[in-house]
């Protein structure tokens, strides 16, 4: 039997390419290997983002031509960001690779496979879950001064509403309880399709669709979100209040070299809105330590920012520089080991001030999306069976999970708990 297993590097908007070259290698009659061990085609969606990234496929690659020259392997594939960065990096070290397929083109692997043009849109899960990623658009607008994204995806694309909307049907029929809408600006879905931010239009063509029990928006960009959406939110129970608003810093002239709009006042005023309106709305956020031109008051004034902004999540990540970016070349670079430090105090600030928000959850009552089951382990202490789910406030991967004891459960269901604990970024409840 002809197998594949894909290695999708990355965020989950690479995930979605991974899903759609998984429907084309079943149309070419591939069967689906839950092991790469087991797998005689292996295909490597990669990310290129930062040169971590591209260390990290480098890595995964070596490994991959190693099987094959062993014959471990018979086809090896790749594709992803790399192919639009550094791909004459690669492509002269590793002879092993049977195909380099350009970003997105699928009629590429589809004439590898002797196979007519599939299209791009139908997609198949990889992983077994009870959420599905919409996909609304692609590349960006933004030029962040520190980003690569635009020179490796591309401009804005906006996939049209009717083409949307029945895939979200369909991920609904195939199982998924919570549809989380995904892109590089999700606030700018639609201006360059339809000439105007029309995310809320989206919205308002999902919410009322009874099989979305939840729907989350993430990558929400300050500059662009307006408050007047939030009516949405507050007339539709199924709009989960996350708001992931990645604002890098809080300093203006900082934020001014990353080439944003927003300063540090508006940004505040911006989530003091979204509370006003909907008070039980939950804020994530990502940082940037160690940003050409960063001081040690600027660090300071962004750990006062975090006390001041109740961010339940928070990522932290010490500044990369980016070949090809206006950042690489700024002056004031910021020390490496400078850079690291402030992120890990910010990470240690967030940490102290995040816990209380969980601990705040104790004795109350909340719905759980279950999503696994953990079975008894009588060797550690634990006679009975328990469960993995996620409450509204927690998204996929990142936010920590809910572990769930003291009655039966079914995956896929939505259940009541009452937390017990907190723990790290994890919370532990009981069935109610």
């Amino acid at each position: 039997m002809k197998t594949y297993f894909i290695e999708s590097l990355g965020c989950a908007k690479n995930l979605v390419d991974s899903e759609v070259f998984a429907h084309h290698l079943q149309n070419a009659g591939y069967a689906p290997a839950d092991d790469p061990e087991d797998a005689k085609l292996v295909l490597i969606n990669t990310c290129a983002f930062l040169q971590s990234s591209l260390a990290e496929f480098d890595e995964i690659l070596s490994a991959y031509a190693e099987r094959k020259n062993q014959g471990e392997i018979e086809q090896l594939l790749v594709s992803g960001c790399v192919m639009n960065r550094a791909l004459e990096d690669f492509i002269d070290l590793f002879p092993e690779v049977d195909l380099w397929i350009p970003l997105k083109e699928f009629k590429v692997l589809d004439h590898y496979l002797g196979l007519r043009n599939q299209g791009a849109t139908e997609r198949v899960p990889l992983e077994d879950n009870f959420y599905r990623y919409l996909r609304i658009s692609d590349g960006c607008n933004n030029h962040c001064s520190y980003c690569a994204i635009p020179s490796i995806r591309g401009s804005l694309r906006s996939k049209p509403m009717n083409m949307l909307v029945p895939e979200t049907y369909k991920l609904c029929g195939e199982g998924a309880r919570e549809i989380i809408m995904i892109a590089q600006d999700s606030a700018m879905y639609g201006k360059d399709y339809y000439g105007y931010q029309v995310l809320p239009k989206l919205l308002g063509e999902l919410v009322g669709y009874k099989k979305i029990h939840w729907l989350r928006v993430l990558y929400l960009h300050p500059d662009h979100f307006d408050l007047s959406w939030l009516q949405l939110w507050k007339d539709h129970p199924r709009l989960l209040p996350y708001f992931e608003i990645p604002i890098q810093h809080s300093e203006d002239h900082i934020l001014h070299a990353m080439n944003r709009q927003l300063g540090r006042a508006e940004l505040l005023e911006l989530f003091s809105k979204i509370r006003e309106v909907l008070p039980n709305a939950i804020f994530r956020t990502t940082l940037i330590s160690g940003f050409p031109g960063e001081t040690a008051v600027d660090h300071r004034n962004l750990l006062d920012f975090i006390r001041e902004v109740p961010f339940m999540h928070l990522g932290v990540f010490a500044y990369s520089r980016e070949p090809g970016t206006p950042a690489h070349d700024m002056p004031k670079q910021v020390n490496e080991e400078v850079a690291e430090r402030r992120r890990d105090e910010l990470l240690s600030l967030h940490r102290s001030l995040m816990t209380p928000m969980l601990e705040s959850y104790v004795g109350q009552t909340l719905e759980v999306l279950v999503e696994s089951v953990v079975e008894p382990d009588p060797e550690n202490g634990n006679d009975e069976t328990s469960y993995i789910g996620r409450a509204w406030f927690q998204a996929p991967d990142i936010d920590g999970v809910v572990f769930i004891s003291g009655g039966e459960a079914v995956p896929g269901t939505f259940i009541q708990v009452e937390v017990e604990d907190v723990i790290d970024v994890d919370l532990f409840a009981r069935i109610v």
